[in-house]
């Protein structure tokens, strides 16, 4: 596997991502695809009622679209954070931390997400991607870290939180509810502002000899960049067309499966469950 500073952005990105995995990843939109393509009264049965829960429909209502404009949303919405999630995974040596992830949010996310809708009692149906891309955006925030440590090794992941909190700092605002979201968005800013000043503080003033310029060449920093703007850019996708009467329980899974999805890979990396590629162990 190529390092950062061996080699050109084009040959480590064709070296990093693996056809087997980019098919694996194109099985989700394509179920979800295929189930549009049964007809409406299938579909509403595939979906979660939550005044008749059951654990098929928790998991297959992450599959269920009734518009096409939603299934085209939330496909798209999928490719973008999955797969820069992917590449940068790929890129910084974290393939099998996204790889273990990702078959953790479609094997146990898909139906937590519906149950937990019922946390929040009512009569209502649930159906769609959306929740369980933002567990993928939660693991580019983390990813996206790494992919920073493989270009300049000041950076380390242990520091994903401050990341974390400035995307709920975001949120709270594009979301602007009760005190209660206020609050949590002014903690989330003064939590972030910490973990930078704390790794600021902490860093070295130079990189390790021939890591620092490739962050600046071609490639290497335009992937960084537009995976900074997808992760940022999502949250008004995800969050800002839900406030409403009719919204909250959206917020609610969005948040819940940004959060999950970010919390748990951070806390496998943080205990040792998961680590880098072995490739890369001996940079």
């Amino acid at each position: 596997m190529a390092r950062p500073d061996d080699d050109s952005f084009l040959a480590a990105l064709r070296d990093a991502v693996r056809l087997r995995d980019c098919i694996a990843l194109a099985l989700v939109p394509a179920i979800a695809v295929a189930v549009f393509a049964l007809p409406v009264a299938r579909r509403r049965s595939l979906a979660f009622a939550y005044g008749d829960p059951s654990l098929l429909t928790a998991y297959t209502a992450q599959f269920v679209h009734f518009d096409a404009a939603h299934l085209a949303a939330n496909v798209l919405g999928y490719a973008l954070v999955a797969g820069f999630g992917y590449v940068l995974a790929a890129l910084s040596g974290y393939r099998r931390v996204f790889g273990v992830t990702a078959a953790t949010y479609l094997v146990a996310f898909s139906p937590a997400l519906s149950w937990l809708n019922l946390a929040l009692p009512r009569n209502a149906v649930s159906y769609g991607l959306s929740g369980l891309n933002m567990a993928f955006v939660g693991l580019l925030a983390l990813v996206l870290v790494a992919y920073g440590s493989r270009l300049d090794d000041r950076i380390s992941v242990r520091y994903a939180p401050g990341l974390f909190f400035a995307v709920v700092a975001l949120i709270a605002l594009i979301v602007p509810r009760a005190g209660t979201i206020t609050g949590i968005g002014a903690a989330s800013v003064v939590v972030a502002a910490g973990y930078v000043l704390s790794a600021r503080g902490s860093w070295p003033e130079k990189p390790r000899a021939g890591w620092g310029p490739r962050l600046m060449q071609a490639g290497w920093l335009d992937a960084g960049v537009l995976g900074v703007v997808t992760l940022f850019g999502y949250q008004f996708v995800g969050f800002d067309s839900l406030v409403g009467d009719s919204g909250i329980v959206n917020v609610y899974v969005h948040l819940l499966g940004f959060c999950l999805g970010f919390i748990v890979p951070y806390t496998a990396l943080a205990l040792g469950v998961l680590g880098p590629d072995r490739a890369f162990l001996s940079d």
